[in-house]
């Protein structure tokens, strides 16, 4: 055997280091509980809490690389020594225990990723690592590519590192469904099968497409913009720099924000002469899109049908087509979609494909409501409004301005009768956002009344339609005399007079928010409310 049994124990709990989900609470405590074992000065304390603070660095990192690399140079001489092959499970704790190592010394701060991230022309450091990996691998093993070429396995850890880092930045709070959604987005950028990310999944983690839910406000913008960022970008050794820059691979697209004629057009391209004033060719999103990159498609249950089967063709077939065009045009992108519509009730009514569904599901992210997280940790709100607080004052705002906004907005929260420590929060931390902003601007935010209580759904107040009103444009549908638009304007704006709410108005007519406000005639809805 190349390992004692200590040897071993100790390997053992390397392997659950090296592939544990960092954002995994239990994962990451029972990590700590197996490398407690070993003395390696961790005090009670730190063996026993549960979720470590900030995974981005990880404790006691130098004395862990010492214990790895001492029992790294103990295990080499044994193998120069033997002349028989290891057996699998062996050989896949040495390279564990290399993995360790290397990660430790070079990636355990945040050194190598700042200085990417500053556009520096060279990263130096790859050359220490090289030294490391060469010196590692010099035993009578045959070693895997990611092993064998050093830098590869710069750029697989440094998209680790970088993957940490924006997490931690883009997703705000420390409650147990942020926690929750930072593990299940992590393993939207690497799957649980590290090993095999490293030597395979890499290059194919783009055909991976990822559908994020949840309702507006939720934060599914920052969990997509997290996946397309934290992407593998290859480094090339001989000028000691990553091929491409990272900034600039994240395309996002919101459907609802665009009239419906022109998303085929914005998101394929189309060739000139394919309709009324296509006068040149253009080139949608799906082609700007590079291999590696992502296009975010924001809104996905506004999709029309048409656009819904090109689009199941790009999931299906890597394959798409201009519009008019008859030439075949490949994709290497990956594709992430979000959407704050039950999508099991839109292929009920027959507006989504259930075909185009089973293309999405595979990979499926939930984002939590904020008062879901304020009920699984009340003190939550306060670091949250800080953050959002450090942003509406800017990078040049004192921390003492930071904290009287934070305190003037906690109070108020706290002592508004039309909110306290139990108001719903529906518009989730775009409201949030907009209560601060309130604060810092007026010294007050009063929600509209029907955001008020715990977030509970409530029975909008029908308001009562002047009858006259309504029987004049009974007779005209009667007649015949209104055209179509006037019949639609006229009877959005009939429900808008009743609900008093364009987000219910929207929910009775079936249609987007956004689409149902284009079509609502403020002057007839005054007209069917006059008295």
């Amino acid at each position: 055997m190349l390992f004692t049994k200590t040897e071993r124990s100790f390997a053992d709990a390397i392997h659950r280091l090296a592939y544990a989900n960092p954002f995994d609470e239990d994962e990451q405590t029972t990590v700590r509980r197996d490398l407690a074992a070993f003395d390696l000065g961790l005090a009670e304390e730190e063996r026993n809490r549960p979720p470590i603070d900030n995974p981005v660095e990880f404790p006691f990192a130098d004395e862990h690389a010492r214990r790895v690399e001492a029992l790294l140079l103990k295990l080499q001489s044994r193998l120069r020594a033997r002349n028989t092959d290891l057996q699998q499970e062996e050989q896949e704790r040495y390279e564990d225990l290399i993995v360790a190592a290397v990660y430790l010394r070079h990636f355990s701060s945040g050194n190598i990723v700042n200085t990417a991230a500053a556009g520096a022309e060279r990263i130096p450091q790859f050359r220490d690592l090289h030294d490391d990996m060469k010196r590692w691998t010099d035993v009578p093993l045959t070693f895997s590519p990611f092993y064998t070429r050093p830098e590869h396995t710069f750029a697989v850890f440094f998209q680790y590192r970088f993957a940490l880092a924006l997490l931690e930045s883009l997703i705000q709070g420390r409650s147990r469904p942020v926690a929750r959604l930072r593990a299940a987005v992590w393993h939207s950028i690497f799957p649980r099968e590290l090993r095999l990310y490293g030597s395979l999944l890499y290059e194919r983690m783009h055909e991976v497409t990822t559908l994020i839910l949840g309702p507006s406000g939720t934060g599914k913008e920052l969990v997509a913009t997290a996946i397309g960022l934290a992407r593998f970008v290859e480094f090339d050794p001989k000028r000691e720099r990553f091929v491409e820059p990272f900034a600039g691979a994240f395309h996002p697209i919101n459907l609802s924000a665009m009239p419906r004629d022109l998303i085929e057009s914005e998101m394929f391209g189309h060739v000139a002469g394919a309709f009324t004033g296509a006068t040149k060719d253009r080139v949608g999103w799906f082609e700007k899109c590079k291999r590696g990159h992502t296009v975010f498609l924001d809104e996905l249950g506004e999709l029309a049908e048409s656009v819904q089967v090109r689009l199941l063709r790009v999931l299906q077939n890597r394959e798409f087509y201009r519009v008019g065009d008859v030439e075949p045009r490949r994709f290497d992108g990956r594709v992430v979609a979000a959407t704050n519509r039950d999508l099991s009730d839109l292929i009920a009514d027959g507006t989504f494909r259930a075909d185009l569904y089973f293309r999405l599901c595979s990979d499926v992210i939930r984002t939590p409501t904020l008062r879901e997280q304020l009920d699984a940790s009340p003190g939550e709100i306060a670091p949250l409004v800080a953050h959002v607080a450090g942003r509406c004052l800017g990078e040049k705002a004192l921390p003492e301005f930071v904290g009287r906004l934070t305190q003037s907005t906690l109070r108020w929260i706290g002592q508004s009768p039309s909110m306290g420590q139990a108001y719903g929060w529906p518009g989730n931390f775009r409201e949030l956002e907009q209560c601060v902003r309130s604060v810092m601007v007026r010294g007050e935010y009063h929600p509209q009344p029907r955001h008020q209580g715990a977030g509970k759904s409530r029975q909008i107040e029908p308001i009562t339609v002047e009858p006259s009103t309504l029987d004049r444009v009974v007779a005209e549908f009667r007649a015949g005399s209104l055209t179509l638009d006037e019949v639609i304007v006229r009877y959005c704006s009939l429900v808008h007079a009743q609900t008093g709410n364009v987000a219910e108005t929207a929910r009775r007519l079936k249609k987007h928010r956004v689409t149902v406000q284009s079509r609502i005639e403020p002057a007839w809805v005054e007209r069917f409310q006059r008295r």
